[in-house]
């Protein structure tokens, strides 16, 4: 008996001594917490570091961590923290959803739905990891996987984000009749939960429901609308087809929220698709500046830049792209297609030539190779790319208007004719081959349709000065004097504003062609 006495002795000896540390370690734990909440996040860390190292495989010091790098915006620093806190505990559901939400951040959909189905594993009705995998389903196209994850949430526990994205899954997965009782629903949550009720209407908005959308929205209109509101209804009135209206709503809610990424984005589609494009320049510079190095926004911004002929610059957005965006077939093309624009085809030939081969039958690589070759003077070899192009894609007018301007420079007046002639009827604002084909009519003596042509090309191109010099002969000959002299005089003005670009930009290398239409 006196052996079984003494074990049970020292067992409660054991638990006696242990009981401070386990004690200690609860407050601790509570305490940095707490100092994280406050936002006194070095003494916070001072604390984690001393129980780290101490105990460098203690779990939820590991969290505790990472939450302090994601609260610091050290993203990569966070992830390798609850990476390390998972795998030295399986069922850590902290490390799993602060990883969802991390790779939620950088938009990497597929790992986020990985780290928040790890909670779902452990607690099958967490409500904010089934919330965001509903959420990322939905945003993937992945409609019937995203219904389930929402089902899994308790209708009464269900937050009101969740309805427009089972909306938008009824209407992925054809299933439109399940959407009005949803409608119902956000009324009864509107005046609590706005943003969700906006993102209601947007999404029905987009699934050609634009007047319930339109209908939905006056019923909740504020006495003075937000930004929020504002943008709402001018996604509505776009999907009603009235791009006026939607810009101007677009104006009021920048007046509002200046620096809105979404709004100044949406702002500059619809000047782009208006041909405003000095206004879409501005407002993607702008959204570049809210949120620098973003691809959807450079690549867009690039193309802008060499609608309203500013190639230097276009070639500055295109480096900021090909450094965010490294190795990047799409990126590396907009970057040879800028320096090419802005007259440096020794630079961007290397560049062309590695895109045609790396895909030898892409119609878009073969143009611009063929639009660099001869812009340096490479005739063979500009009209075996522009060929082989059409090869591919017989519809690309591009190479069609350069194979054209090379017969014409070779004499071959009929056959750059016929070409220009073809590109006009398939693209009417082609303005590089009105253009061509004004001044051949001119060289033809077919002064009136040399006309037509040249003043189409002014219309869609009037910063360029040859084209207000070309109709400016056109006009002298028929005799329309007064004419001839306000097309001389912008020819000037022009003239000038293009020879003051000119001394600011990389001397030219080789010939310099006649600005197409760029593939962008």
């Amino acid at each position: 008996m006196v052996p079984c006495r003494l074990s049970n002795a020292i067992i409660l000896l054991l638990i006696l001594l242990s009981a401070p540390c386990l004690v200690a370690q609860s407050p601790t734990r509570t305490y940095i917490s707490q100092l994280i909440r406050q936002n006194r996040l070095d003494e916070a860390e001072q604390k984690l570091w001393s129980v780290l190292t101490q105990q460098p495989d203690q779990s939820w010091a590991l969290d505790l961590m990472g939450s302090i790098r994601m609260r610091q915006k050290r993203s990569q620093e966070a992830e390798a923290l609850f990476r390390k806190a998972a795998a030295l505990n399986p069922k850590d559901l902290e490390a799993y959803r602060s990883l969802g939400e991390i790779y939620q951040g950088l938009g990497d959909n597929e790992q986020a739905i990985a780290s928040y189905s790890e909670v779902v594993k452990i607690t099958p009705a967490d409500r904010g990891a089934n919330v965001a995998l509903a959420t990322l389903y939905e945003q993937t196209g992945q409609y019937g996987q995203s219904v389930e994850a929402a089902e899994r949430v308790p209708t009464a526990a269900r937050p009101p984000e969740l309805l427009p994205v089972l909306a938008a899954d009824y209407f992925g997965l054809g299933e439109a009749s399940k959407v009005p009782p949803l409608i119902q629903r956000v009324l009864r949550q509107s005046s609590l939960h706005r943003g969700a009720t906006l993102e209601f209407a947007t999404v029905l908005a987009r699934n050609g429901y634009a007047e319930d959308a339109a209908h939905l929205l006056q019923i909740v209109r504020p006495a003075k609308p937000s930004a929020e509101y504002l943008y709402t209804l001018a996604r509505v009135r776009e999907a009603q087809g009235q791009p006026a209206a939607a810009q101007e709503l677009l104006a009021q809610a920048l007046k509002l929220e200046p620096k809105s990424y979404n709004i100044l984005l949406d702002s500059a589609r619809l000047a782009e698709r208006a041909g405003h494009w000095d206004s879409a320049a501005d407002l993607l510079r702008r959204a570049d500046e809210v949120a620098p190095d973003r691809p959807e926004v450079l690549i867009k911004l690039v193309g802008a830049l060499l609608k309203i002929r500013r190639p230097g610059d276009a070639v500055e957005a295109a480096k900021r792209l090909v450094a965010a965006k490294p190795d990047d077939p799409e990126s590396e093309y907009i970057m040879a297609l800028a320096l090419a624009e802005d007259d440096r085809s020794e630079a961007a030939e290397p560049i062309a030539r590695k895109l045609a081969e790396l895909r030898p039958n892409d119609a878009a690589n073969l143009l611009l190779l063929g639009m660099v070759q001869f812009n340096q003077g490479d005739v063979a070899g500009a009209r075996q790319s522009l060929e082989h192009c059409l090869a591919v894609d017989p519809q690309m007018t591009d190479a069609h208007y350069y194979l054209a301007v090379l017969a014409q420079r070779e004499g071959k007046v009929d056959l750059a004719r016929g070409e220009l002639e073809s590109v006009v009827q398939a693209n009417p604002n082609h303005a590089a081959a009105q253009s061509a084909l004004g001044i051949l009519y001119l060289q033809m003596g077919e002064t009136e349709k040399a006309r037509t042509a040249l003043e189409q090309a002014t219309k869609l191109a009037p910063e360029v000065s040859q084209n207000h010099y070309q109709l400016g002969l056109a006009y002298t000959r028929l005799g329309l004097a007064d004419r001839a002299r306000a097309e001389m005089e912008q020819y000037q003005k022009l003239r000038e504003i293009e020879d003051n670009q000119r001394r600011h930009r990389t001397p030219a290398t080789g010939a310099v062609s006649p600005a197409p239409q760029g593939q962008l």
